[in-house]
């Protein structure tokens, strides 16, 4: 199986194994109201309460349908939401009633409602999510006029515009659609009956919309709908049964759409196409830097809301011209089927081929459909379309400052036709056209170039002040202006356009780059989203706000104050964290909020959730943003989880060091503690059996033997639990404020204690520096090198001490007269239970005391190291200490 097909497969296992984790929707489709959807989808849920399963009702609309309203009565319904709107109270579906009462089955009727303005969701089958989000059934009905689709088709055959429709993908992945049928006879036979709807309106609408013809097609429709649902199954289970040997060839389609036209047609047609041939399809728009209306914005928004609607892939690509971006993607993508309008023949550049005859022309193999527009729709849009006309023209201020600089051109040049020959007056105008292609665009330049055209001819040309021309020398002049006006106009408009592509281009890819060198560096979480927030701000203008999670069912600000303490704002991250989606402004859930909320998503969960407040009204501005935005929210993740594995394995890297050392440890114990409790056992057996027969000085002496094994394993305990705590990071650095005079006095006391003949020599420099330091730790550090200096050091040789201050470091240098440490293994004898050679041979040694020394003095943000002595033999340890470790830290704090 080649990377392809098992690609595929895994795809549709994926999308299986999801479809179990969720709730299960039903959807039961109807051609028309009336069918008997549901009092089916109640027939249907009786059986499921039969069979034990939690039923209830969410919402159910009857339309005073006894038989209906009589099997609607055996459930459990749930109270309606009551909401003021503009002074009449409305009656709504309560969600969250819902998802606190989580029944294994509720029903809602009227897939395709829209709720009352204010509701959290916009749409109904938004609720409906949230259902199936949580792993609750669900059953629900709907017709098949308002699948989004299928709009257009509608509106063709009906001439009616149904103005409510649910996104084709949300009822593609239902579990079940079942189609609710009867012949229009019949539904006709019920509606004059009053079974449908009240008789004043069933007259109406047996003369409007329930026409046989009407009920034909669209009973036609919903039988497509359920048949391409069966052919969707097959295909899933033979992509996930591969071994079948049925191959599946897939398809991709690329539809085309334009600011200037609404091609929301186009979108649903490829939606259908898509749908019938089961392939993945995109919709793409190709910005070439022009400047784009308020009305051509909203088209474009239209258009691209639509295609993420219906389950497309939408892509919006930068370059000069459409067509050569289009081809480079065609290439790139091995697109193999191309969606596109018919569009206008320009009237002012016949010579240019259609987008179209383009691609066809382009030799690649590629099937390109055009699909014009529809009378129908023409007429339903007809005063979005004048709009769009009088738009294309260009910005009304373009052509008054061509008027403008035609005027000041004309008065310079009647100005200068005293000292200059006519032929050169001719460059004032040609200036004039280039300064207004470059400003306003190629339109206002053509007209500049025929102002400039008139102006010269009326001013400049004899007989002066008409539009006659006698000499064959201006005529050529006229003509050659002309054609420079024309040449340059559009060149300049075109330079113009380029740069707005660059600088829009350069803007969004510093940005990106500023941000990713900013989070390179970065290995805190909580620093990470400081500095995103900062840019954040930067880019979008606004004061923004990022949300992150302080545990499971709360949430906590980034920046000190969060930019809202509005309700809506609250509800919105809420939401966002568990739906993995956008909420708040210009979206369709909770869109009477002030921002709107992006989520950070990382490996299928929400980490944190950007707030964005509502800005501009400027939808070039907004677009750019939110692009912005979401490749800024998606570098962020790739940030975070850089940071999470890092500290994943650096909690790896301890977890193994520890696991060493308790192996090391409990290694160690069998043999070091086993000499000083068989003397103290010895000792004290010795003392039970000869009480009374021992001589005085006997005793003494194994009484001093049971102290002092005593005192050293007391020693070798004290060092175990030292190196445990500092193995499992448990060791608190409690500091305070302490003369090294204290630390070094209290260790060498304890030594005396041990060792009560070695000698301490201490040189102290004129200043003793304070320490900010944990004394008792310190202590033991120094308390471990006097020890091992003692071990190894001749009776009659005293241990040197000399403290020193070193810039901004405390030295304690100790030195012993010992047989040394050969210089390849000063390194390792601060490893733990690493003894130099022949160390064993001396007096009792575990090998832990200088790793503890070393752990305890890194932990102070110090450094101990081992060198040669002075004298002839020994070692000289110097321990450097940090003199503003302390308040540093505490400045950091």
């Amino acid at each position: 199986m080649d990377n392809a097909n098992r690609s595929k497969k895994a795809d549709a296992i994926l999308k299986q194994v999801e479809q179990k984790n969720g709730g299960k929707l039903t959807v039961f489709l109807g051609a028309a109201p009336g069918v008997g959807k549901t009092y089916a989808m109640l027939a249907a849920a009786r059986e499921r309460q039969q069979a034990d399963v939690d039923t209830v009702i969410g919402l159910v609309e009857t339309h005073g349908r006894s038989d209906t309203g009589e099997m609607a009565s055996g459930f459990e319904q749930l109270a309606l939401k009551e909401t003021n709107y503009r002074g009449t109270s409305l009656s709504e579906f309560d969600i969250d009633a819902a998802l606190e009462r989580k029944p294994e089955l509720i029903l809602v009727d009227e897939l395709a409602h829209t709720n009352v303005p204010g509701s959290r969701n916009k749409r109904r089958y938004q609720d409906i999510e949230e259902l199936l989000n949580d792993g609750i059934d669900v059953y629900t009905t709907v017709n098949i006029q308002h699948m989004a689709s299928v709009n257009d088709l509608v509106l063709q055959m009906t001439g009616v515009r149904v103005k409510e429709t649910v996104p084709d993908h949300f009822v593609d992945e239902a579990f079940e659609i079942r189609f609710i049928d009867l012949p229009p006879a019949t539904l006709i036979e019920r509606l004059q009956q009053g079974k449908v709807y009240l008789p004043e309106y069933a007259r109406s609408a047996l003369s409007s919309f329930f026409s046989s013809s009407n009920l034909t097609a669209l009973r036609e429709l919903a039988m497509k709908k359920a048949l391409e649902r069966v052919d969707a199954s097959m295909l899933k289970e033979l992509s996930v049964d591969h071994e079948s040997g049925l191959g599946i060839y897939m398809d991709k389609l690329l539809v085309l759409v334009s600011a200037n036209s609404d091609h929301r047609y186009l979108i649903r047609v490829g939606r259908q196409i898509a749908e019938r041939r089961q392939i993945p399809w995109a919709v793409v728009w190709v910005d070439t830097g022009t400047t784009r209306s308020p009305e051509k914005s909203q088209i474009l928004e239209l258009n691209l809301s639509l295609a993420k609607e219906l389950g497309a892939q939408t892509k919006i690509l930068k370059g000069p011209t459409t067509f050569s971006v289009v081809a480079d993607f065609i290439k790139e993508n091995a697109v193999c089927t191309v969606l596109v309008g018919a569009g206008n023949k320009k009237r002012f550049k016949w010579w240019r081929k259609r987008l179209y005859h383009q691609l066809i022309d382009l030799d690649l193999p590629v099937e390109v459909t055009v699909f014009p527009e529809r009378a129908s729709q023409k007429k339903d849009k007809s005063h979005r379309l004048n709009l769009i006309k009088l738009s294309s023209l260009g910005d009304i201020s373009g052509y008054l400052q061509g008027t403008l600089w035609v005027a000041l051109a004309s008065l310079l040049a009647v100005i200068l036709q005293n000292f200059l020959n006519v032929g050169n007056l001719v460059l004032v105008y040609t200036l004039a056209i280039i300064v207004v292609g470059l400003k306003s665009g190629s339109r206002p330049a053509i007209y500049t170039a025929t102002l400039s055209f008139l102006s010269f001819n009326f001013l400049l040309t004899e007989p002066k002040y008409t539009f006659t021309v006698y000499s064959q020398d201006d005529v050529t002049t006229l003509i050659f202006l002309t054609i420079i006006g024309l040449i340059c106009g559009p060149a300049a408009s075109r330079i113009r356009h380029q740069f707005i592509l660059l600088k829009q281009a350069n803007n969004y890819a510093e940005t990106l780059r500023e941000l990713a060198q900013e989070l390179a560096v970065v290995n805190d979480e909580k620093q990470m989203w400081h500095r995103l927030l900062r840019l954040l701000n930067r880019s979008t203008k606004v004061e923004c706000s990022i949300a992150v999670k302080a545990d499971e069912s709360d949430f906590e600000f980034i920046n000190d104050a969060p930019i809202t303490d509005h309700k809506l704002t609250d509800a919105a991250v809420r939401w966002s964290f568990k739906n993995k989606a956008q909420a708040g402004a210009n979206t369709e859930t909770l869109s009477s909020a002030p921002v709107t909320s992006f989520p950070v998503v990382v490996d299928d969960s929400v980490i944190a959730v950007a707030l964005i407040p509502t800005a501009s009204d400027e939808p070039d501005k907004e677009s750019l943003n939110t692009s912005i935005i979401l490749a800024m929210l998606n570098q962020a993740s790739g940030s975070w989880r850089r940071i999470k594995l890092s500290s994943d394995l650096e909690s790896a890297r301890v977890k193994t060091e520890v696991e060493q050392l308790r192996s090391a440890l409990l290694s160690s114990v069998s043999h070091d503690l086993k000499s000083p409790l068989s003397a103290m056992m010895g000792a004290a057996e010795s003392l039970k059996l000869l009480d009374g027969k021992l001589p005085e000085e006997d005793r003494v002496e194994l009484m001093d033997t049971i102290i002092s094994e005593s005192q050293r394993l007391d020693s070798y305990i004290q060092n175990l639990l030292d190196m445990t705590r500092l193995g499992h990071g448990s060791l608190k650095i409690e500091r305070d404020w302490v003369s090294v005079d204290d630390i070094i006095g209290s260790a060498t006391r304890r030594l005396r204690r041990y060792w009560p003949s070695t000698k301490v020599s201490i040189d102290r420099s004129d200043e003793v520096p304070l320490l900010y330091v944990h004394a008792a730790l310190i202590e033991q550090a120094i308390f471990n090198i006097l020890e091992n200096a003692a071990k190894y050091s001749p009776d009659d040789s005293p241990i040197f001490v000399e403290v020193w201050k070193r810039n901004t470091n405390c030295i304690i240098a100790i030195e012993d007269s010992g047989p040394g440490i050969p210089e390849d293994q000063r390194d390792k004898i601060f490893d733990m239970f690493y003894i130099v050679s022949d160390g064993d041979k001396k007096k009792q040694n575990t090998g832990m005391g200088l790793a503890i020394c070393k752990g305890m003095i890194g932990a102070h943000g110090g450094d101990v190291a081992a060198m040669p002595a002075r004298g002839c033999n020994g070692t000289r340890f110097e321990i450097s200490l940090p003199l503003k470790y302390g308040t540093n830290e505490k400045e950091d704090e």
